[in-house]
């Protein structure tokens, strides 16, 4: 199977119509509040839009057209000099691609690391790959894209139910889950080119997605054992090995995620339907339980900049996401002013922003604004479980 690509310009068209952009040119009220307002002047109107609505989900950044600070981008071929002469933000910056995606890509994070100086910005956007589950054919099928949607990739295409997408640690292929082969769920991996290949086959019962770690190994729940416990293999399903058992077959474990460093497993477990947020040693051992302050807590990821965090799903007329500092042994919510839920969080490469799952489709969230901006487009259809790869993960 190939790699399809859903058109650039099917994706970008809606772009100016979904509210992005706002008007206010009190740039010094908006400075006080980590906020730069800024105007995107581009020779390539391809090349701005695609930089605009990247700009656009960054919670430190106001895209408003009459802004008197303008984001200056001049573009020839695959390079770019990306600059701004306002006194308070000025830069200049040149700007190399391999191609037209990436180039968007990078001209956005040299605009974040230049205009954000001041709060020490992060680039954010050439290091993220956004793995998620789309139902735009009828069937679930695992899509790829990034934070300018600028290339929408779909993965498989079996015409059955595949979920679950995990990236590899070197972000060259996706695992998934799919019953198309045997009709019970397996653990496949896929770069989009020809078969998927075989990872965890021919085994019985519930099974979990694999989460890669960054040796390359897999950790994923399953229930071949008769209880839902926790297994590590190999990165191409070698030597699968329990390694953190549930007490009873009312307990259940699962979405392990590895810490950055690869000593730990962050986890959901509990009695079916009060799920908690649990922390193990990637070896085994005991579940040491993290206190979140609600009783129903769900789907831990670490923070790939930030030692010690986690996000997570918590339940509370609603479902929203909670950051976790475990060394300070502090929770506190994301507050948004958006009324859907969100779930499903997983981090971008600035260990600020995550990719979450709102209603039907995904969503950009900064973990310090609550600013959230719509990420995948009504055309793409229901979209959810996104997981990010970024390069600084690994």
């Amino acid at each position: 199977m190939r790699f399809l690509a859903l058109l650039a310009a099917f994706l970008v068209a809606p772009l100016f119509g979904e509210g992005n952009f706002v008007v206010n040119t009190d740039i010094d009220a908006l400075a006080a509040k980590g906020i730069v307002s800024v105007a995107v002047v581009c020779d390539d109107p391809a090349l701005g839009g695609l930089v605009q609505f990247a700009l656009s989900a960054h919670g430190a950044i106001q895209v408003s057209p009459n802004s008197s600070v303008k984001l200056r981008i001049g573009r020839t071929a695959n390079t770019a000099v990306v600059a701004c002469d306002s006194a308070a933000y000025a830069f200049s910056t040149n700007v190399e691609a391999n191609d037209e995606d990436q180039l968007a890509l990078k001209v956005a994070d040299a605009a974040v690391v230049g205009l954000g100086r001041r709060w020490q910005l992060k680039p954010l956007f050439a290091d993220t790959k956004v793995a998620f589950v789309s139902r735009f054919t009828g069937h679930a099928e695992i899509y790829v894209t990034n934070l300018a949607r600028s290339k929408t990739l779909r993965l498989t295409n079996y015409r059955n139910t595949s979920y679950g997408p995990r990236w590899s640690a070197d972000g060259s292929r996706v695992f998934f889950i799919s019953s198309f082969r045997s009709n019970f769920p397996e653990i496949f991996s896929t770069n989009g080119v020809g078969e998927a290949a075989k990872v965890i086959t021919n085994v019985r019962g519930a099974l979990g997605a694999a989460s890669s770690g960054p040796d390359g190994r897999i950790a994923f729940a399953s229930s071949n054992k008769e209880t839902m416990d926790i297994f590590v293999a190999g990165p191409q399903g070698q030597s699968p090995t329990r390694v953190i058992k549930a007490p009873n077959k009312q307990w259940v474990n699962t979405d392990p995620a590895w810490s950055p460093d690869g000593a730990r497993f962050a986890l959901t477990g509990g009695p079916t339907g009060r799920p908690g947020i649990y922390v193990a040693n990637s070896t085994g051992g005991s579940l040491q339980p993290v206190a979140t302050g609600f009783s129903y807590s769900t789907e831990p990821r670490w923070n790939p900049v930030v030692p010690n965090q986690l996000v997570f799903t918590y339940q509370s007329a609603g479902l929203h996401l909670g950051v976790i500092d475990l060394a300070a042994g502090s929770v506190r919510s994301i507050e948004t002013a958006s009324p859907a839920s969100l779930a499903h969080a997983s981090w971008c490469a600035d260990g600020r922003h995550l990719v979450a799952a709102q209603g039907d489709w995904l969503a950009v969230v900064d973990s310090v604004t609550g600013k959230v901006t719509r990420l995948t487009p009504v055309s793409l259809g229901r979209c959810s479980e996104p997981d990010c790869w970024t390069r600084r993960a690994r």
